[in-house]
């Protein structure tokens, strides 16, 4: 529920009483000390560092009387994780979950002083039989992730807890018949018209006659109204309402890579026979997304390729504040990523509307990863809760797609999965579900096996969502992680609780083993933009084949060292900048058959631009040059082509194979870092994207006669 005129909401947050206590306690006859806590946090963050059990929580407030035919209700925003509620010694009701609002309508409980009691329980789960593999609490990565405090580590794996009243609660004021809820969603989208189906919850007192309108407007023009009324009779209780308006022309929600993010605003008001009024607003945008049988995105009928990450924004979503919101989102536009997956985990809506806003699609996965208990039990709450999810998100147009669940284990895939993906659907037809996320689609070669240049083999086709390295944060994130005397040289159990995989960089990464920390940080940064940049660069040049791809992962959710880009602090790592490259819509692209080579030798690379926009650009020109150790360029070779919408070009300069340059390396060449880099420009010269890479070259004790030249 949100405001609406004659609507009042007041705030209850502030500073709370609490204290811990033992399952068994009454929350209503504690008698030790109580302490304070800010009211909404995460306890582990402010006060009760690693707790997990009962704490129970008390405040006192005053309240004004309803006004009229006024309503109240108690609302929760977000509570972790189950929570039992009492109101001047009145039990309310119990909710289970992370993520969900839920509220209770108060009566007589409320007074004008009046004293709130929450008891809230975030358990422990026991380690070995419930915890990892047996999992109850429906958490996701909150409860169990290797980028978590203490990883899988039995004894550490769930410390860092993210139990509290995180997010906002509120006494909301509003007539006797009132809006509950309204979710909207585009059906038959086209540029030319399209239809807004509308579904809403209205709540009445008794049978009464009323009226509903809906209207609905462009966010960025007022003026451009549209509306439909309806007449009905309402029973006594909730009452389900559909709708449906046509809009002619209607202003269309596109990734910022292929248009503008149009939002508009719906209002449904009501208006009863005895003079009741009440209104609700919601955003939502136009939009169609359809995921064709061979894997192709396409975007209000208009193929899309993905360029992904996967996200965990955070560990305690009650710290996570608006203006930390804007700066991921506006490093991830600067990442030209137009695609998260929010991975394992529902995040605060305020991290939604971002997305909304910034044109990126969204790939939602439930609260569950790998193991969990399986039992009717936790298949009836699991199918509750993501419902919930969708009913939250519903009118998110960023969010595109639902996955159940992630990487799971083979019972909860057999069982738990189709039981999900069931739910999800008949909760919204409107959008595509995945079943689940598997290993199948989670390629990682050059970390957990083999070499990074098994990425030519494009595997996790035609969509891998995760790939990726660990690397280092830089020196000054590190020196904050963790005491000196652990930092170097490396205590690496310490390391290890920092999530640090220590087997996979020594022995499948094949680093070498460090002399200092400074050199370690940059050889795993090196390492890891090595990586990312030589499987980016395979999966887009098979652009058709590869519909799109989710790197792991973006930013790190608490002081650690794991796959992410951006560390803790949001301070870019070296694969930041090669993200960002690699993900440019138009990406010019250096092949080189090696990347080692000695004076004199032909060096044979192709050239190919790749080009995911919407538009064509006739007669581009392409510049090709290099870069000596010194910084001087020679340009190796420029010429034009053209660069349909959406399409992979190789360059062709006859009698060569198309795709095909050359350049002999000048004998008198030094050895060295050298670098080949590629532009492409409009036929105006605009730039369009840019791209490089790099060349060593190293000297031979041989005569010139024993070099080779091909």
């Amino acid at each position: 529920m949100q405001n609406a005129h004659h609507r009042r909401v007041i705030d209850l947050g502030g500073e709370w009483e609490f204290q811990t206590a033992q399952p068994h306690d009454d929350p209503l006859e504690l008698s030790g000390p109580w302490g304070k806590m800010p009211v909404p946090s995460n306890w582990h963050l402010t006060g009760l560092a690693n707790y997990t059990g009962v704490v129970v929580f008390r405040h006192a407030f005053s309240a004004p009387p309803p006004e009229g035919d006024q309503v109240v209700y108690l609302v929760f925003h977000g509570v972790d994780y189950y929570a039992d509620v009492w109101l001047n010694g009145s039990y309310l009701g119990h909710h289970e979950g992370y993520f969900q609002p839920f509220h209770f309508r108060l009566g007589e409980e409320l007074g004008q002083s009046n004293v709130l009691i929450v008891r809230v329980d975030c358990p422990k789960e026991e380690p070995g039989k419930e915890w990892p593999n047996r999992k109850q609490l429906i958490k996701g990565v909150f409860s169990h992730h290797d980028c978590r405090p203490g990883g899988w580590n039995l004894e550490h794996g769930q410390e860092g807890p993210t139990g509290g009243i995180w997010n906002r609660v509120e006494l909301m004021y509003v007539p006797q018949a009132h809006v509950l809820w309204l979710r909207l969603h585009p059906a038959s989208v086209s540029e030319r018209e399209s239809l807004v189906v509308a579904q809403a919850s209205v709540h009445s007192p008794k049978r009464q006659y009323a009226e509903v309108d809906l209207t609905i407007w462009p966010l960025s023009d007022r003026q451009q109204v549209l509306s439909q009324g309806q007449k009905l009779f309402l029973q006594p209780g909730e009452n389900r309402l559909h709708l449906l308006l046509p809009v002619s022309s209607p202003r269309l929600w596109w990734t910022w890579d292929h248009g503008l993010s149009e939002l508009y605003v719906a209002r449904l008001v009501l208006r009863t026979e005895d003079g009741s009024y009440d209104h609700l607003e919601e955003r939502f945008g136009i939009r169609e997304l359809r995921i064709t049988e061979d894997g192709e995105w396409r975007l209000n009928g208009r193929p899309i390729f993905v360029r992904g990450t996967n996200i965990i924004p955070t560990q305690w979503l009650g710290h996570y504040r608006p203006e930390d919101i804007v700066r991921d989102v506006q490093l991830l536009r600067e990442a030209n990523v137009n695609a998260v997956r929010v991975h394992a985990h529902v995040n605060r809506p305020e991290l939604y509307d971002a997305l909304d806003g910034a044109g990126i699609l969204v790939w939602q996965d439930f609260a569950m990863i790998w193991g969990y208990e399986d039992s009717p039990d936790v298949a009836r709450r699991a199918t509750a809760q993501i419902k919930d999810m969708v009913h939250l998100l519903y009118n998110h147009p960023s969010v595109v797609v639902w996955c159940c669940l992630n990487e799971p284990f083979p019972q909860n895939r057999r069982v738990l999965g189709p039981i999900l993906a069931d739910a999800v659907s008949r909760e919204d037809p409107s959008r595509h579900v995945e079943e689940v996320s598997d290993f199948n689609s989670h390629p990682y070669p050059g970390w957990y096996y083999g070499s990074y240049r098994e990425f030519s083999g494009l595997p996790g086709a035609p969509m891998p969502t995760e790939f990726g390295a660990q690397a280092l944060p830089c020196l000054e994130t590190m020196t904050e992680m963790m005491p000196r005397e652990d930092l170097w040289p490396p205590n690496w159990e310490r390391w290890a609780y920092h999530n640090f995989q220590y087997l996979e960089t020594f022995h499948i990464a094949h680093l070498p083993m460090p002399h200092s920390l400074d050199e370690f940080i940059a050889e795993s940064q090196d390492y890891q933009a090595q990586l990312l940049k030589f499987a980016i660069q395979h999966y887009r040049l098979n652009k058709g084949k590869i519909k799109g791809l989710f790197q792991f992962m973006f930013m790190d959710p608490w002081p650690a060292i794991t796959w992410s880009v951006v560390d803790y602090r949001r301070k870019p790592k070296k694969g930041y900048h090669v993200l960002a490259q690699c993900y440019q819509p138009v990406l010019p692209i250096i092949a080189l058959e090696r990347e080692i080579a000695s004076p004199g030798r032909l060096l044979i690379f192709r050239v190919a631009v790749v080009n995911d926009l919407p538009q064509e650009f006739p007669d581009a020109q392409v510049k090709v040059w290099v870069t000596d150790p010194k910084g001087q360029e020679t340009v190796l070779d420029t010429f034009r082509l053209t660069l349909p919408a959406d399409s992979v070009v190789a360059a062709h300069r006859p009698p060569f194979p198309k795709g095909t340059c050359m350049w002999r390396i000048p004998w008198e060449a030094e050895p060295g870092s050298y670098s080949i880099h590629v532009e492409v420009s409009d036929s105006q010269g605009r730039g369009l994207g840019r791209n490089w890479q790099e060349l060593k070259v190293v000297a031979l004790p041989l005569p010139r006669s024993w070099h080779p030249i091909f």
